[in-house]
């Protein structure tokens, strides 16, 4: 397994329904041509006793099948059934060419240029699917190259945004979100901390309290990793938005911006949550690790001022629900409400 498949493991890569449209398997090519070359046949079959202008119509569409099955081998076979379509749609059918008017040939270059559509417009599917798979690809590679340079720099950063990223991933999914959205959320949680590149390494290792300079290094953080995610992801605004907002607070006491409540976007309010609660639970220079449990007291605690209080509720019935909570664990937690 490759790098960025590895870095992928907990994400859900390649269920994109448009990659679908590219078939590898030989297996699968000869079937779709078998497919196709009996369900013309039987199509023209039906074509050779239309009596009515209604049912030859309903043949029109009927002939699109074996047309798309086709293309979806390849362009140039669908190209070839197409033409194979209109001429045996036309020739075969008694209503046709009975007198071989100009209105005869009219109708049969309309209803090429109709047929010849579809492998056409699967052709530009196929291509686009393509296309967002080697994009995929590129992110995944150079989200992968990021969080290496990152991990050289400080190790606990490196593994601490693998697990916000995989804690993101869950609460999403338990909200309900599109894959869509729950894929760019991973990416976010595993990228939300690349800003610190930027910050000095005495800020960010220093055991004791920082200086208010110090703090205001550290602080920069989301603007550097929103610069630097900016240029990697492009027009991937979920991305985005969660680096940048990640530090904001529910009750408007946050950074960068100061927002409040529902006006700090959803990614950012999950990705919040997931980060505070490993960054609780690991070991860091200026203090131990908590107990998850103590951290969902926490979280708990904070619902409502630092954190989203639905997104919270979610979080510590997933954290339950995977046994990450003890059950002793979750007893006191629950007492101590």
């Amino acid at each position: 397994m490759g790098k960025g498949q590895g870095l992928y493991s907990e994400g859900i890569a390649n269920k994109w329904a448009i990659n679908n449209l590219i078939f590898t398997s030989p297996a699968a090519k000869m079937l779709l041509r078998s497919a196709a070359v009996l369900s013309l046949l039987a199509v023209t079959m039906l074509n050779n006793h239309a009596r009515s202008l209604s049912y030859q119509i309903v043949l029109d569409f009927l002939y699109l099948g074996p047309v798309t099955v086709a293309a979806w081998n390849s362009l140039l076979e669908g190209l070839t059934f197409a033409l194979i379509a209109v001429c045996l749609r036309m020739i075969t059918n008694p209503l046709a060419f009975s007198a071989m008017r100009a209105s005869d040939y009219i109708d049969f270059l309309v209803v090429m240029v109709f047929y010849l559509i579809v492998p056409v417009t699967i052709e530009l599917l196929r291509r686009l699917a393509r296309q967002r798979q080697q994009l995929r690809r590129n992110l995944q590679l150079t989200t992968e190259a990021l969080l290496e340079a990152l991990q050289l720099r400080d190790q606990y950063t490196g593994r601490h945004s693998r697990q916000v990223a995989r804690y993101a991933r869950w609460i999403a999914a338990s909200l309900g979100l599109s894959p869509h959205f729950q894929e760019y959320l991973y990416l976010a949680g595993l990228l939300h901390d690349i800003g610190k590149i930027g910050v000095d390494d005495a800020c960010l290792n220093k055991p004791g309290a920082l200086t208010p300079e110090e703090w205001q290094a550290i602080r920069r953080h989301p603007v550097l990793g929103y610069r630097i995610i900016k240029k990697v992801t492009g027009n991937q605004q979920i991305i985005a938005r969660a680096v940048l907002y990640h530090h904001e607070r529910y009750d408007g006491r946050g950074y960068p911006r100061g927002l409040k409540g529902t006006a700090i976007p959803l990614e950012a309010r999950i990705l919040s949550v997931a980060d505070c609660f490993d960054a609780m639970t690991t070991d860091r220079v200026y203090r131990q690790a908590m107990a998850p449990y103590e951290a969902v007291e926490e979280l708990r605690r904070c619902a409502g001022s630092q954190f989203d209080p639905e997104i919270v509720d979610v979080f510590c019935r997933i954290l339950a629900e995977n046994a990450l909570i003890h059950p002793r664990e979750e007893e006191k937690e629950v007492n101590s409400l």
